[in-house]
């Protein structure tokens, strides 16, 4: 019997981050774009690399936004849309991406879902034990998206290293070191 082989090792690589900024376009709510002041409305470029510098590790491990594996989410039905064109480094646009397409949702529903977040101050629960001397970011995320054909599942799947995180900073306690209790 013959064997037939396929080339699976088949891949697409370019650098992450690319000397120039893309443009592209992001959809958010109307009413929340009216609500924001002058300046806040000229900075979403900027403001992307705070959302994903704030809450990328605590989104990797979020709960799916979309619980079916086969769809992807897009905005949810709050009115009119505003579009935005921004300005954003390839790297937080691949980011926002593997992030979006792992919960099954578009990147303008997962920056609204981020916006959100930091509008309620999510980021003043997580800043201690997420942000406060560790890494900004894993070094490797994988998005893994697998049909399963034999078995009839499709699963959506984000993969990163290290995990555990180990902090910058050591996390002994100071005082608990070189004190000796006297024995009476």
């Amino acid at each position: 019997m013959q064997l037939i082989f396929f080339d699976d090792g088949q891949k697409i690589q370019s650098r992450l981050n690319e000397r120039k900024d893309k443009v592209v376009t992001l959809l958010i709510p109307q009413s929340f774009y009216d609500g924001l002041a002058r300046k806040e409305r000229l900075g979403f470029g900027r403001r992307i690399s705070y959302l994903l510098r704030t809450y990328s590790k605590f989104i990797s491990a979020y709960p799916r936004l979309n619980d079916t594996a086969s769809s992807t989410l897009y905005q949810k039905n709050e009115g009119k849309l505003k579009k935005l064109n921004v300005r954003i480094g390839t790297g937080l646009w691949s980011m926002l991406g593997a992030l979006a397409q792992a919960h099954g949702v578009s990147r303008c529903y997962l920056f609204n879902f981020l916006l959100y977040l930091d509008r309620v101050g999510v980021d003043d629960s997580i800043v201690k034990a997420l942000k406060e001397g560790v890494p900004t970011f894993h070094d490797v995320y994988r998005y893994i998206w697998q049909l399963d054909l034999t078995s009839n599942t499709i699963s959506r799947a984000l993969e990163f290293t290290p995990n555990p995180i180990k902090p910058y900073i050591s996390i002994d306690y100071p005082w608990d070191k070189g004190i000796t209790i006297a024995q009476t």
